[in-house]
């Protein structure tokens, strides 16, 4: 599989941060523009590929948007998954999503299972939705996004005397199959402007469920606990933030680096940095490891809070 693999990217800017790594602005080339509205007939389910794994509803239906063509939905429903079936430059592309509050590792790998029994000539799968970034790591702001070159399940362990979790996941580096497909990637992302935005636009435009919100990005100490009763930190004290420098607003920048993955949701900031420094990871979530043990897959979260108590739905 070649870079076709990340639907059209083709170029891009490599940035240098104030932390000393480097992260790389991906950019999206322009695709043709396909009526949804006429379903094309489904090829043999032989003939799909690629599959698209998400956790959330509004995940899939962002997930439908980006298609270059719909195909007609299964005749019958052949196993407990519910299936969109589409093309992306010419790749046949399943899309599931996991039962409605039913999240974690388990309910992705029963998911991915049964995808895979279904359409048995999927070769690798993407694990694409929301994470919780660690800030400190590469300057990572909400609306980042993190391709996963290495995943670990970090809540894999055994208790040791103090009552502290001894940790036993190996991390996985990701799959060759897609590994040198970023390099091939990467390696072009030097010389033009983002097309990120003018793709969101023309895929997502007028759709409010997929624009920013208009809450400002507050970074809080790590120490500082959400003091409001509501989801909003207007109640919080904003001494408390964390100075940072200004960023051109809606700016899209892909971060490449590892991946923590768990059952439960990470909601505190001085776990988050422990374990990130431990790890050495740039953002929590809580499906990928799921797929580890059944074929190669990518994991490509955007950031949606800092895996803190200041984390809420909007």
């Amino acid at each position: 599989m070649t870079s076709t693999s990340y639907h059209g990217a083709n170029d891009g800017v490599q940035v240098a941060n104030n932390y000393g790594s480097i992260t790389t602005e991906i950019h999206l080339s322009k695709r043709s523009k396909n009526s949804h509205h006429d379903d094309l007939r489904a090829p043999p389910r032989t003939q799909y590929t690629i599959a698209w794994v998400c956790a959330l509803y509004i995940e899939m239906a962002a997930a439908q948007a980006m298609l270059d063509e719909l195909h007609e939905r299964l005749p019958v429903s052949v196993d407990n998954n519910n299936y969109i079936l589409g093309s992306i430059n010419q790749h046949n592309v399943v899309i599931a999503c996991l039962p409605e509050g039913q999240y974690g590792t388990n309910n992705a790998a029963i998911v991915m299972t049964n995808m895979k029994r279904t359409f048995p000539e999927i070769r690798a799968c993407l694990m694409v939705g929301i994470g919780g970034g660690v800030p400190r790591k590469a300057d990572i702001r909400l609306g980042d996004v993190v391709v996963g070159t290495r995943v670990m399940q970090c809540d894999l362990g055994k208790l040791i005397g103090d009552g502290q979790l001894q940790r036993t996941a190996i991390s996985r580096l990701c799959h060759p199959f897609f590994g040198t497909t970023i390099s091939t990637v990467r390696s072009k992302h030097e010389h033009r402007l983002s097309q990120v935005p003018s793709i969101l636009q023309q895929k997502l435009g007028g759709r409010h469920s997929y624009s920013r919100p208009t809450s400002a990005d507050l970074l809080f100490h790590a120490s500082y606990e959400h003091e409001s009763l509501a989801d909003s930190c207007d109640g919080c004290d904003h001494s408390k933030l964390v100075p940072r420098s200004r960023r051109v607003p809606h700016k899209v920048i892909i971060h490449y680096g590892a991946i923590a993955s768990r059952n439960q949701v990470m909601r505190n900031g001085t776990t988050r940095d422990t374990v990130a420094r431990e790890l050495d990871v740039m953002c929590f979530e809580i499906e990928s490891a799921g797929l580890m043990d059944i074929l190669p897959y990518l994991p490509i979260r955007g950031i949606c809070d800092y895996a803190d108590s200041h984390k809420n739905k909007e």
